[in-house]
């Protein structure tokens, strides 16, 4: 696995990151937000698809966490 460098975090990403924990802390719901983060999150998840293909890696990490190699 490749070791990310560039440890800055975008300001909207940790706007949204703030705006969910502050959702999740006092039980409210925000659909709009969720609708954009889901969107978002589709496209992230195809984006990954056609660059690496289906990542198949539960059992490797199953394995890790029991120490099983």
């Amino acid at each position: 696995m490749k070791t990310i460098e560039n440890t800055t975090v975008p300001a909207e990403a940790l706007a949204d990151l703030e705006h969910a924990l502050r959702l999740q802390t006092t039980g409210q719901r925000d659909p709009a937000f969720e609708k954009r983060i889901g969107a978002e999150t589709e496209t992230i998840r195809l984006q990954i698809l056609a660059e690496h293909g289906l990542l198949n890696v539960a059992v490797d990490l199953v394995r890790e966490g029991r120490d099983e190699r």
